[in-house]
Formats: C-alpha cells, structure tokens, sequence
C-alpha cells in the first residue's frame, strides 16, 4: 500500500496536490486545535494562580463562554465557508484565532478571560466548515471517510502534542509563556497554508470533480440548484439531520469532558497541574488510535454494518464511564486507581471519537452538496450548544461534595441518548440506500 501511495505521488501529478492540500489542512486545523488545547490546558495552572482567584466554577463559566463563540461561529462561517471559499475562510480563521488566543494570555479575570476565548474559539469554528468545502471541491465521494479520517486525527495528535509537550512546559514556565511558545508555532503553520493551500482543482489546471450525492456518483446532486434558503428547507425536514444533530449534541457532551478531565485527575488524585495536564493526555491518544483507522474502516463498511460497529462503540464508552463511577468503591490503592482511571478515559476517547468525528463529517459532504459548509455548520453548532451548556453545568456540578461522581453520572446519561439517537441515525442512513437501491 505504501508502495503505491509513493509512485502515484511521483507519477500522478492530482494525486499529489491532493496530498498536499490534505497535508495543509491537517497542519492548520491541528494549529487551531493547539490554541485552544493549550488554553485549555492552562486550567490546572489558572486556578493554582493565587493572583486570580479563580474556582472551578469560574472557570466552567470561562470554557461555557468560549463554546458560545464556537456555537454562534458555526452558524456564521458555515455560510462564509460556501460563499467565499473554504481556502480563505481557513486561513482568516487561524490568523484570528492565533490573536484572540495571545490575548487571552495577557489578561485576567474571568470577564476578560471570557471574552477572549469566545473570540479565539468563534475563529477556530470555522475550520471544520472551510475543510467541508475544500474536501467537497478536491476529493471524490468514496474517499470522504478516510479523508475526514485522517483530518480528526491532526484534532487529536495535535491534542496530545500540547498535553503532553506544551504541557510539560507547565512545570517550568508560566501558563502564559505556554501560551506565546504556541503561538509562535501556529504561525509557521498560517505563513504555510498561505503559500500551499488552493481552492479547488482549476486553480492548479485540473478540471472540476462533478457534485453528486453519496450514495451514487452517477447521479447529479438533489441541491445543486437550490438557493440557501431551499437547501435550509430540504435540511429542515430530513429526519436524518435532525437525528445526526441530537446524536451530535450527546456526543459534543461527552468529547467536552476534556476540558475537565485535567482538572478532574487533579483534584481526585491530588496531582501537580503540569502532571494532571500530561496525564490527561490519555483521552486524545484513545482518539487518535481511533479515528486514523476509523475513516478508512468506515468507507469500507456497509451502512447496515456501521450500525453494529459504531453502536459497540458507543456501548464501550458506556461502559468506561461506569468503571469511573465504581472506582473509588473498589478501595484500591491510589497507583492502581489512577491507572485504572487513566486507561477507562483512554478507551473512552478511543470509543466516543469516530462516532463523534466521522459520520457527521461525511453525511454533511454528501447530502448538502454544495452547501455542506451551512449544514455541517448547523450539526457542529447543535452540538456545541450542548457542550456550552455542560460546561457552565459541569463546573458548578463539580464543586459541589461528591460533584466529581455526579458529574460523572451526568456523562452517563447523555452516552446512553447518545447511543439511541446514532443508531436510529445510522438505520435512516441504512434504510435510505436501500430506498434508492430498489427504486
């Protein structure tokens, strides 16, 4: 296999520019993904700094507000996105995300705090809406999942990038030097993407990929003529987008729990903060090992096989929020907990990841055609509203006697939703090949 890949990349002139602007966007979205990360990562560090005062609480309210600037920005740069391109969109949204996130690292208090994340985190939304138009324009209907594949894991190898290498940076300089040393890096990242990134084939002398629907390539695209308005009619009475928004909104519950998990191991087992964040870098590994090979699974699968695989998936992740709740009933030593509770979160990350990533991803390609920016924009911003409630809901949970086994039973709750809701998914999705089929 990497044979092949090596001579088509000598020998097929639009295999390689294919592979280029993969390599772009992958740099780019892990550099937005490490602005926020290292904010993120910054918690530990935050609330043991005497200066600010800040408490759990606060800082639930400071990520709560940061996922409002990526809820309104799904909804705004989604359009942006199909209107002027998903090149331009992308790197408008790193160079702003890279300022909003330097400023946040020259303030404090948790007002100011808030609004500069809200902004950083309004930029970095626009990067999975600008990646769906690229994609949509570059890359052929049978490649989406593996595409879609490749590009969640530049999310998580990015994650555990700044868990573990800008956050062992934590222990010997201050969180808001972390933040400058991330951002000098992201900015080697936007002089790259400006100088490789293209928009579509034609500006390189290939010629345009068709539009059509996924499910057969032979088939002209059901929006290719709709207006906005159209498209946002046709996406307000498919059961489906409303089912793969409500799955979405459970599983945006469950990923959000990164943002806690650092602060979680610090105040259960009593670590550093540069040691909880290094730590915490377990749930990004379980995602990485994940969704690399999930996309390419994924484009291989059967729609009625998906069903099975994805449904184990979210059936494992049940169960690792189960083995955190029994943990401290268990009565074993502080080590064996830990290292129990670090590999429960590991193959938590492992099993929510795909379900989270992929599926959306692609059935936003595929049925919104050339509007896959609006309604991937749409799900995103649907499940981004239902972590901005977690999180102004999980700190305060948290903070309470016993909040870390209540917040945990919370995770439990929305997995199993989460479950029903993907599966009844994934069978519309199933059922609607099998439509087309017999028709």
């Amino acid at each position: 296999m990497l044979t092949n890949v090596v001579n088509r990349l000598c020998n097929d002139r639009r295999f390689k520019w294919e592979m280029v602007i993969l390599a772009g966007m992958y740099l780019g979205y892990a550099a937005l993904i490490m602005c926020r990360a290292t904010v993120v990562n910054a918690g530990p560090s935050i609330l043991d700094d005497p200066s600010l005062g800040l408490t759990t609480t606060a800082w639930g309210d400071v990520l709560g507000w940061g996922t409002a600037g990526i809820l309104v920005g799904k909804l705004v740069n989604g359009v942006l996105a199909d209107r002027f391109g998903g090149r331009r969109i992308f790197i408008l949204s790193l160079a702003l995300c890279m300022l909003a996130t330097g400023i946040f690292g020259t303030m404090s208090g948790v007002g100011f705090f808030s609004i500069a994340y809200f902004f950083a985190l309004f930029a970095k939304s626009a990067g999975w809406p600008a990646m769906a138009n690229l994609i949509g324009a570059w890359y052929p209907a049978n490649w989406r999942g593996r595409i879609w594949g490749i590009l969640s894991s530049s999310s998580r190898l990015s994650s555990v990038f700044s868990t573990l290498v800008l956050g062992s940076l934590f222990l010997v300089m201050s969180w808001q030097s972390v933040i400058g040393v991330a951002i000098a890096l992201a900015g080697g990242v936007l002089v790259f993407l400006f100088v490789i990134l293209k928009q579509a084939p034609s500006d390189v002398g290939f010629e345009e990929r068709p539009s059509s629907d996924g499910d057969d390539p032979t088939q002209s695209h059901h929006l290719d003529h709709a207006s906005l308005g159209e498209a946002l009619l046709d996406f307000a009475k498919s059961p489906r987008v409303w089912l793969i928004c409500a799955s979405l909104m459970c599983l945006a519950v469950l990923m959000e729990f990164q943002s806690f998990i650092g602060i979680y191991l610090k105040e259960t087992f009593h670590l550093q903060p540069g040691i909880a964040v290094m730590t915490s870098s377990v749930f990004p590994i379980g995602c990485l090992m994940s969704v690399l090979l999930g996309g390419f699974v994924f484009d291989v699968l059967t729609k009625m096989r998906r069903i099975i695989i994805l449904g184990s998936m979210m059936i494992m992740a049940i169960g690792c929020i189960m083995m955190l709740l029994v943990l401290p009933s268990l009565e074993l030593s502080a080590d064996v907990a830990l290292t129990v509770s670090l590999l429960s979160i590991m193959f938590f990350g492992l099993a929510i990841a795909p379900c989270y990533y992929i599926p959306m991803s692609v059935f936003s390609v595929d049925y919104g055609g050339k509007h896959c920016g609006v309604l991937v924009g749409i799900i995103d911003a649907m499940g981004y509203l239902a972590a901005m409630t977690f999180d102004f809901m999980g700190g305060r949970i948290a903070d309470q006697p016993d909040g870390w086994h209540q917040f945990l039973i919370v995770l439990l709750y929305v997995a199993v939703v989460g479950f029903v809701m993907l599966s009844m998914f994934l069978y519309l999705e199933h059922r609607s090949q099998s439509k087309e089929t017999t028709s």
